[in-house]
């Protein structure tokens, strides 16, 4: 049984500068959406830390992360732990361009 993935729409492309993130609040969850220099990635809105820092804080090095609370770091493509493999990993999402328009894939 396939389940239908919903596409939410973010914003515009030109809404997140490059190398940057932006928080996304849909049905009471956040996530955090990034845009860099590959293209546009999201991942969950806060870190895996016990303090659920919102990843909207973060500092962008390349296509890593460091939780502004913590200081681990995080794959922002993958959201494979880096500093620390034994923490949980970040969830990705999909995130696509139609028409000028950034959708969030739930």
């Amino acid at each position: 049984m396939n389940e239908e993935i919903e596409a939410i729409l973010i914003g515009q492309l030109d809404d997140i500068d490059i190398d940057s993130v932006e928080n996304f609040e849909h049905e009471d969850i956040d996530y955090a959406i990034f845009h860099l220099n590959s293209g546009f990635y999201a991942t969950q809105g806060h870190c895996t830390c016990e303090e659920q820092a919102f990843l909207s804080e973060a500092s962008i090095n390349g296509e890593e992360l460091e939780c502004a609370s913590c200081s681990k770091t995080f794959s922002i493509v993958s959201g494979d732990a880096i500093s620390d493999p034994e923490i949980e990993s970040l969830k990705i999402y999909d995130v696509s361009e139609i028409d000028g328009n950034l959708y969030l894939h739930l």
